[in-house]
Parts: C-alpha cells; structure tokens; sequence
C-alpha cells in the first residue's frame, strides 16, 4: 500500500525519524483520492505535487498557497453528505480485458474535516516557526 506520510520540518530531506510523522494518508482510501484534484491545482501554482510516489515541500509562500487548497476542500467537504463513495480507480483483468472493475472507498465527512484541520494546524505551527510542511511520498 502507498502512502505519503506529513511532516513539519525545515527542509525537504528524509525525516530524521518516521515517529514525527503527524498525519499519513493512504493510497487505497477516498481521503487521498478526495484532495487529488485539490492537490492538482496545487502543483499548478507551485509546480508540486502531493503525490503517493514522490516528495513535496511547502514553505514560504508556498505555505499560503497550500492552505488556500485547504480551505477549497473544506468548502467542497460542506456540500458532500456525512457518508459517501470515492472512486478510487479501476482494476482491468488481465484473463478478461473486457472485465473493468471500478474500486470505491467510503468516506466519511468528520474523517475527512478531521484530516483537513490537522493539514491546516501544520500550516500555521510551520509558519509560526520559520519551517515547512513535507509530504513524504513511498
């Protein structure tokens, strides 16, 4: 399973330990799959990408732009019910080429502010002390 695990460090170097990992999200759940397209147009106004096999870094104005995004998805989140289904991708049978399976994950819309008000409590603790919000990709 991929995951990007956060950090809150100085720059965009491997975390000195994985315990100081404060929020990770996963691959194979809707929470990720949810941000994707916030996280796309993110990277067009940063150039990167918080994406499951690569790294990303948010300092500066960077910081501001990444909890411009947070606030984007928490307004979506709002209109969403209090459970539904994300797509999550789909599986094409190698015996079958003509059998597609589409891959669903529950959401859950406290989970996902949850998630959300953690990324944004980042943003501020990072800006407060002069660091950065890393995005550690598998």
């Amino acid at each position: 399973m991929m995951a990007i695990g956060i950090y809150i460090q100085k720059d965009a170097s491997i975390p000195q330990s994985f315990d100081d990992c404060f929020l990770q999200l996963d691959g194979d759940d809707g929470y990720y799959w949810f941000l994707y397209s916030f996280f796309e147009n993110l990277a067009k106004q940063t150039g990167q990408m918080i994406d499951l096999s690569d790294d990303a870094f948010f300092n500066g104005v960077n910081l501001d732009l990444l909890n411009q995004t947070i606030q984007q998805a928490k307004s979506q989140i709002s209109q969403q019910p209090n459970v539904w289904e994300e797509f999550i991708g789909t599986i094409i049978h190698k015996e079958h080429r003509t059998r597609v399976e589409k891959l669903y994950s529950t959401v859950h819309k406290k989970k996902l502010e949850s998630i959300l008000a953690k990324l944004e409590n980042a943003v501020v603790e990072a800006k407060e002390k002069g660091l950065g919000v890393f995005f550690f990709g598998d």
